[in-house]
């Protein structure tokens, strides 16, 4: 049973390691914090040094799984100890003071609906979920969100871009 020539005997546990590290990388989407990020240290110490909580549970406690009443009480912890004003926490909370709002895309065809629809029924969603062009079967409150989202849609410049002229 000895062995002959080269053949040498694969170290399943090697390769099986090698798989885990490349799964377990830390990939930060956020330009801002991955050029302040240390890879020598780790994640929560990142964390800490940036001034952000890498585990939000110890902020607050609630106490609802305790009771069996409708009413859940939330009891929140000191945040003074957890928050850390630095550099990093100021431009991230400018950056999301910045954020503009999306824009829904309408597809032509829906444009023909929700036009159609509107045109037909005006504001009546009731009837316009019995419709038989409602083919989704989209509930009255379903389609009270969409054509609300449609009408602000139809007063935007996207309108004409999209092919939607009505």
């Amino acid at each position: 049973n000895k062995r002959r020539g080269t053949i040498s005997k694969t170290n399943y546990g090697k390769i099986r390691k090698k798989q885990h590290n490349k799964q377990h990388k830390v990939v930060i989407k956020n330009e801002l914090i991955r050029s302040n990020w240390d890879k020598n240290k780790t994640v929560k110490d990142n964390f800490a040094t940036l001034g952000l909580v890498s585990d939000p549970n110890p902020v607050y406690k609630t106490t609802h799984h305790k009771k069996k009443s409708t009413e859940m009480e939330v009891e929140f912890a000191d945040i003074s100890e957890y928050k850390k004003d630095t550099e990093v926490v100021q431009k991230l909370e400018q950056k999301a003071k910045e954020v503009t709002p999306t824009v829904r895309h309408f597809s032509p065809a829906e444009c023909d609906l929700w036009d159609g629809f509107v045109r037909d029924h005006g504001s009546n969603y009731k009837a316009m979920a019995r419709d038989k062009r409602n083919t989704h079967q989209h509930t009255p409150k379903q389609l009270k969100r969409k054509i609300e989202s449609y009408m602000k849609f139809t007063s935007s410049e996207y309108k004409t871009r999209m092919g939607c002229v009505g």
